[in-house]
């Protein structure tokens, strides 16, 4: 069995200023915490670079194999994929045309496992053949759940009267709203929420930003009883 290759086995290029140099010595001793490298030098991609210099250090490994130039890391910023050291090239097929609603869609897909973009791709030509497919959304929504605490029932109550209110909705959903879409971006525009509200209800204390109700990532009959993302229904 051949071990990973030790970073002496390739030429790593160096970082590009001494500025740069004296960043990474601090983050390889702990000085600058890694993830704080884009607040830190202001600049994504020069972060990913320091930050990928100094992991090489610290574990005396290569990361030569794993592409660094050609990805906009300022697009992921506190969006996904903390503390990037690089990008994975995936390859992309094409299955298609899908004849969905009386439109016909290409679609991408990426994959490395054999098969799968040719079988859709038969599955779509069945589809066209038989007239087209239509589809309908009898449902589309996450949930997250977050626990709260008062320093008395009555004032629980008053919080749930407020959220119950129909002309609270808006307001709220606009302090949701500043997320973005994904079941990270709930959790963010749950937490906008929960900013505001206590903003109005000093004496609530937040415990969690999930109290397990909305059973994210894990096996709950609330998910088989309710359903959760999207409930479509096709037809051919």
């Amino acid at each position: 069995m051949a071990c990973a290759p030790s970073i002496a086995d390739h030429i790593i290029p160096a970082v590009s200023s001494a500025e740069d140099e004296e960043i990474v010595d601090l983050v390889v001793k702990g000085t600058i915490p890694s993830y704080a490298l884009e607040e830190q030098v202001g600049d994504c991609k020069r972060a990913v670079r320091i930050r990928r210099e100094a992991l090489q250090r610290i574990t005396r490994r290569s990361l030569q194999g794993l592409p660094l130039a050609g990805f906009g890391y300022g697009s992921i910023l506190k969006q996904c994929c903390e503390m990037p050291v690089g990008y994975v090239q995936i390859p992309v097929g094409i299955a298609g045309p899908l004849l969905l609603d009386g439109f016909e869609y290409i679609v991408p897909t990426a994959t490395t496992e054999g098969c799968i973009v040719a079988s859709t791709n038969r599955g779509f030509k069945g589809i066209y053949a038989s007239g087209g497919a239509t589809s309908t959304i009898l449902r589309d929504g996450m949930t997250r759940a977050p626990v709260v605490r008062f320093p008395s029932a009555s004032r629980a109550c008053h919080l749930k009267f407020f959220l119950d209110n129909p002309s609270n909705f808006q307001t709220l959903a606009d302090e949701f709203n500043k997320g973005a879409m994904g079941m990270s971006m709930v959790s963010k525009g749950v937490e906008n929420v929960l900013a505001y509200l206590q903003n109005e209800y000093s004496d609530m204390d937040i415990i969690s930003i999930s109290g397990n109700f909305c059973s994210d990532k894990k096996p709950a009959a609330i998910n088989w009883i309710e359903g959760r993302g999207k409930l479509a229904v096709c037809d051919l």
